[in-house]
């Protein structure tokens, strides 16, 4: 079982993530710019809001949970580096599936490391995620 301490450690992120996911989609639909292809958007993608490509939110919560991970677990260098790749091959493997511009995912991590800094200066404590665990 997780200790209370865990708890802001577990909530947290998740916070981050809603956040995230609110913001990116308020983003793209001031920004309504598409995908560099002319692809006709899937039922998936309606019920997604994945319609827009400025800024990409797989980016930006690549980028928002390897920070993440990277402040607050202790990893070895090689880890290290894992996390990064794998955020920078989230971002670009959208580039190379034709959904986004470069712009997007450059946006996107951008946008996720501004969302990380914005939640670690909110950053809850064990006693406000256990009220909100216990609400749930």
């Amino acid at each position: 079982s997780a200790s209370v301490s865990d708890l802001s450690l577990l909530v947290s992120p998740f916070v981050a993530l809603l956040l995230d996911i609110m913001i990116v989609a308020g983003l793209q639909k001031l920004a309504k710019r598409k995908g560099p292809y002319d692809i006709n958007p899937g039922l998936l993608d309606y019920l997604t809001m994945d319609t827009y490509a400025f800024p990409a939110g797989h980016a930006s919560r690549a980028a928002m949970i390897s920070k993440f991970f990277l402040n607050h677990l202790v990893l070895a260098i090689p880890l290290r580096i894992l996390l990064v790749l794998w955020a920078l091959c989230v971002g670009f493997s959208r580039v190379m599936i034709g959904r986004h511009h470069i712009t997007d995912v450059l946006s996107g991590f951008v946008f996720g490391y501004l969302q990380f800094r914005l939640v670690e200066l909110i950053w809850m404590s064990s006693n406000t995620c256990q009220m909100l665990i216990s609400i749930w």
